[in-house]
């Protein structure tokens, strides 16, 4: 077997789109970590989004309506952000409110989103497992033609247009997050206010910032990122929902936002490096009677890199000085 045959452009372009559903929950746990509130609902948030996107999707197609059968995937998706926001703001009012251990809310919730998602798909579609799957999906941004023929140049735009230009919408949506959430986290008035939530609330406070209000909207940002990856795991990789199907991905988004150091663009990248290690299991299962390894160890590499990954940076990265304490006003 030849490497050629083995690390080709499918393989890094399947990894940018696994990894899109961590990096929006990522991106959106450094900044609910960066104003100094703990959001370990990442897992639940995402769960509730990606039924929300596919229960919503397929009531759209099934209204029979021109108008909302062919924009039903965006109604799905913005039910999702909405659904992703709306359960985050439970955990907004009971750990910035109610001074809630913010652990205890984020498990609470969790518990609430997987038991929640399962009891409405049998009260709506009257059986557990999985819905139906979603007719409309997302399509790609870009659809150039292809380059007829063989050669070096043909294989160089096959490569960029697999890297670049083989996306759906939430694809680049996460880009431009990291991006914009990195240039406003540390180029921006809002962001200075955002960071000095997590290290010093009671100097920010002295000087005129809100401190509940910029916590509140910092962890609706979070659910509302967290709803949209939900969307993105739902209405695309899978075209319907089952059952606990997040599968402990808001975790890992967790350990990618440490990894990354609570910065957005570190959030994105480390979110990569767990996408790559799934789209390398998926793609090592084509190649075991190669490898001659059992499945079993392709499906554990992404949570093996997740462990390592909090074993050999949980000690070094340094987070926020606040974060995960309730700030009470003197």
């Amino acid at each position: 077997m030849l490497l050629s045959d083995f690390f080709t452009p499918d393989l890094f372009a399947s990894a940018i789109r696994i990894a899109t559903p961590l990096a929006l929950a990522a991106i959106g746990g450094a900044i609910c970590e960066r104003s100094g509130v703990v959001n370990i609902a990442l897992e639940g948030i995402m769960l509730v989004g990606a039924f929300a996107g596919v229960v919503i999707t397929l009531a759209m197609e099934a209204s029979k309506v021109p108008f909302l059968v062919d924009n039903a995937v965006w109604f799905g998706v913005l039910a999702a952000v909405l659904a992703g926001t709306a359960l985050s703001a439970i955990h907004a009012f009971a750990s910035v409110t109610l001074r809630m251990d913010q652990i205890v809310s984020g498990t609470a919730l969790n518990i609430l989103a997987l038991g929640l998602t399962g009891f409405l798909l049998e009260v709506i579609y009257g059986h557990a497992g999985a819905t139906n799957s979603v007719v409309h999906q997302l399509q790609p941004v870009f659809d150039f033609p292809a380059v007829q023929g063989a050669g070096f140049w043909s294989d160089v735009w096959y490569w960029i247009d697999q890297l670049v230009f083989s996306y759906t919408p939430i694809v680049y949506m996460a880009i431009i997050a990291a991006i914009v959430g990195q240039w406003a986290m540390f180029r921006t008035r809002w962001g200075l206010r955002l960071r000095a939530l997590g290290e010093h609330p009671r100097a920010a406070d002295t000087v005129g910032v809100r401190i509940q209000r910029g916590r509140y909207m910092a962890v609706l940002m979070s659910g509302a990122l967290a709803g949209l990856g939900g969307a993105y795991l739902s209405l695309e990789q899978n075209s319907s929902f089952s059952e606990n199907m997040t599968s402990g991905r808001g975790f890992i988004a967790l350990a990618a936002n440490i990894f990354g150091r609570w910065t957005p663009i570190g959030g994105y990248l480390a979110s990569l490096l767990f996408g790559f290690a799934e789209a390398l299991e998926i793609k090592m299962q084509g190649f075991r009677d190669v490898f001659q390894i059992p499945t079993q160890f392709f499906l554990m590499l992404p949570y093996v890199l997740t462990v390592v990954v909090l074993a050999g940076f949980m000690g070094r990265a340094v987070g926020p000085a606040e974060v995960g304490v309730p700030y009470e006003k003197e």
